[in-house]
């Protein structure tokens, strides 16, 4: 009787639910409207939630730990606040938009123990006529190889700070800095031609008030094959069957004209 008391707790357990239920995004933002409010609603035991715009992520959600939230700067989003995260929904205030805003939003849930779970819901949000300062961004190099010096020059409000972002991680050592100084590694451009982004995010207050971006492709990238080994493997294996088919193909004809 108790085993299979267990084994019917274990099982209901495993059976709940975990998924997004709604997902609350302004299809349109009209000029004018200075901020708008999105929202996360789910069904679900997580442990780790995140909102992104396009690949960026902009905020993170982690209950029971201290501090259980935080805020990322994204190009478009001049401010990230949070209404309230709890067992049923997460809900943003976003402000200072500007037209850059406009793109695809994402709420990810996951739960990052066993069983591990995980769900995404995704909505098009488009800003129209808003437009707000930013800092100013300069200095960064088209292109960098492996040790370069990387260098960047911003220029915010007086009464704010600046922080830098190398692909959304804050560069905590350089708070304050008006010029990044880094040296140039390949582990740091990513995707498919590598690309890194270089972000400086003003803050007042201990909260989000602007940012600006730019972006540098590695220098040994154009020309080169940058997928995966499999990937490359493959293609060259449907290369060799091709060659031999038509091989093969002229060696049916050489015959055919002979005969």
């Amino acid at each position: 009787m108790l085993v299979l008391t267990l084994f019917l707790l274990t099982s209901s357990i495993e059976a709940r639910t975990f998924n997004i239920t709604h997902l609350l995004v302004p299809e349109v933002v009209p000029p004018g409207q200075e901020e708008v409010e999105i929202e996360c609603r789910y069904d679900a035991n997580f442990t780790l939630l995140n909102w992104f715009k396009e690949p960026n992520e902009f905020f993170r959600y982690k209950p029971g730990r201290a501090p259980s939230t935080r805020s990322f700067p994204v190009l478009g989003i001049g401010r990230v606040e949070l209404i309230a995260c709890g067992p049923t929904a997460c809900r943003l205030k976003l402000g200072a938009l500007t037209e850059e805003a406009t793109g695809l939003y994402r709420c990810d849930i996951e739960r990052d123990v066993t069983p591990y779970k995980f769900a995404t819901r995704k909505a098009y949000m488009e800003v129209h006529g808003h437009e707000h300062r930013k800092p100013l961004l300069e200095g960064l190099g088209e292109e960098f190889g492996e040790g370069d010096d990387m260098r960047a020059y911003c220029r915010g409000d007086p009464d704010t700070e600046l922080r830098w972002y190398l692909n959304g991680r804050e560069l905590e050592e350089m708070r304050g800095s008006t010029t990044l100084k880094r040296k140039s590694s390949r582990l740091i451009f990513l995707g498919i031609p590598p690309m890194v982004t270089v972000q400086c995010a003003e803050f007042k207050f201990g909260k989000l008030y602007g940012s600006n971006q730019e972006k540098a492709r590695w220098k040994n990238s154009i020309g080169n094959d940058e997928r995966p080994q499999e990937q490359r493997n493959e293609a060259n294996t449907l290369k060799i069957y091709s060659n031999f088919v038509s091989m093969c193909s002229l060696y049916i004809l050489f015959i055919k004209v002979v005969k």
